[in-house]
C-alpha cells in the first residue's frame, strides 16, 4: 500500500522532549538541520525501517470536531502552505511535552520530517514523519589528541536501526483525518502516543476487516480445543483460512453453510462473535471484500502445529485445508494407553 523507495527527507528538525511530569526542559529548534547525501540515505533507513507493511492503517480523531486534534490541525496547516515546517515541529514538540504528564513516560529527542515523493494507493504524495528516540546505549569514542596519543570518551547514542516512537502522515484524505501509520516499539506507554498526543483510530476498510476476521476465526477456534486433542481446533481454522483465501467477498451465509455449520458452531459462535466486538471494539461488518495481501501476511502469525508431549511436531500447511482432513487421523491404542495421530503420505519432500 506504501512504497518508500523513491522517497527522499525534504525538510528535517531535531528537539529534545522533557517528562512535564517531573518538571524537565525541552529544547526547542530555530532552525532546519542541514544534511548531506549520505546522511539523508541513513536517516531515511532509520526513520522509516519500523514501519511494517501489516501496520493497520490509522486516521486522526477527535470526540468533539476533528479540528480540535493538535497534530492533525499543525499537519494540514503546514500541508496548506499556512505554517512552515520550523513552526510545525515547535507545535508539534509543545503538544507532545503537554501529553508527557505521566511518571512512565521517558523524556528523549523529537525529528520532524518532511517526505517528498512516497507512493501511496498508487499516487505519489508527501508526508510528515514524527520519530522519538528514548532508549540511549553506552559506547566508546575514540579520537587522538594533538600529539597522536589515542583517548576514549564514554557517551551515549542511539543505533540507527530502529527508533522507539513514530508516525507517518501522508498527505491524502485530509477532510478524514489523513492518512496515518504509527508505531511503538516500547510497551510500557503505548497509550500516551497512539492516544494521548496523535488521538488516533483504525480506518475501517478491506484490509481491516479482514484482519479482523481472521483473528475472530482463530480466537473462536481456540474454544474449540478439547482436553488434550487440539485436532478440531487446527481444522477449524484451517478451513477459515481456506474459505478466506479462495473467495474475494465472503458474506455471514457463506461462513454459515462452509464452515460452521459442518463443525456444528453456529450459535456458540455468532454469541463470541458479539463478545469480541464488545471487548475489543471492533466494527465488523456482516459482509466484506478479502484484501488478500494483508491475509497472506496475518495468516504467517497464525501456529499451525500440533505439538505432542513426546516431543513430535506435527506442522499443517494452513493454505492446504482438504490435506488435514484427507491424510490425518487420530486415533487410541488400548495396548500402549496412548493416543496417536496416523499421517498418509505418498513420498517424503
Amino acid at each position: 500500500m506504501i512504497k518508500t523507495n523513491n522517497s527522499y527527507i525534504s525538510k528535517l528538525s531535531l528537539q529534545r522532549v522533557g517528562n512535564k511530569h517531573r518538571n524537565e526542559l525541552s529544547f526547542f529548534t530555530d532552525s532546519e538541520l542541514s544534511i548531506d547525501k549520505e546522511e539523508e540515505v541513513l536517516l531515511k533507513r532509520f526513520f522509516l525501517s519500523s514501519l511494517r507493511s501489516e501496520d493497520e492503517l490509522m486516521k486522526f480523531t477527535h470526540h468533539i470536531e476533528l479540528s480540535y486534534n493538535l497534530v492533525y490541525d499543525n499537519v494540514k496547516q503546514f500541508f496548506d502552505g499556512s505554517l512552515d515546517f520550523i513552526e510545525l515541529s515547535r507545535k508539534t514538540l509543545h503538544h507532545l511535552y503537554e501529553k508527557s504528564d505521566h511518571a512512565q513516560i521517558k523524556s528523549g529527542e523529537v525529528f520532524t520530517v518532511f517526505f517528498e515523493n512516497i507512493m501511496f494507493e498508487e499516487i505519489t504524495t508527501q508526508a510528515i514523519g514524527i520519530f522519538k528516540v528514548e532508549r540511549k546505549l553506552d559506547y566508546l569514542h575514540f579520537a587522538a589528541d594533538e600529539e597522536d596519543n589515542m583517548f576514549f570518551e564514554l557517551r551515549k547514542g542511539t543505533k540507527p536501526q530502529k527508533i522507539d516512537k513514530g508516525c507517518l502522515i501522508l498527505n491524502t484524505h485530509a477532510d478524514d483525518g489523513f492518512r496515518v501509520y504509527s508505531f511503538d516499539n516500547n510497551s510500557y506507554d503505548t497509550i500516551y502516543w497512539k492516544n494521548s498526543f496523535l488521538n488516533l483510530d483504525f480506518v475501517v476498510n478491506e484490509s481491516y476487516q479482514t484482519k479482523h476476521h481472521l483473528d475472530l476465526l482463530v480466537k473462536f477456534s481456540e474454544t474449540l480445543v478439547e482436553e488434550n486433542n487440539s485436532f478440531v481446533q487446527k481444522d477449524f481454522i484451517t478451513q477459515g483460512v481456506k474459505m478466506l483465501n479462495e473467495n474475494e467477498f465472503v458474506s455471514k451465509k457463506m461462513i454459515e453453510e462452509e464452515l460452521l455449520e459442518p463443525f456444528e458452531v453456529v450459535e456458540s459462535y455468532d454469541d463470541f462473535k458479539k463478545t469480541y466486538r464488545d471487548d475489543y471494539e471492533i466494527e465488523l461488518e456482516e459482509d466484506f471484500f478479502v484484501a488478500h495481501e494483508t491475509l497472506k501476511k496475518a495468516q504467517r502469525k497464525i501456529k499451525s502445529e500440533i505439538k505432542l508431549d513426546t516431543k513430535i511436531s506435527i506442522k499443517i500447511d494452513l493454505k492446504e485445508a482438504d490435506s488435514v482432513v484427507d491424510n490425518i487421523e487420530k486415533g487410541y491404542d488400548e495396548e500402549r494407553g496412548m493416543s496417536f495421530y496416523k499421517v498418509f503420505f505418498n513420498e517424503e519432500e
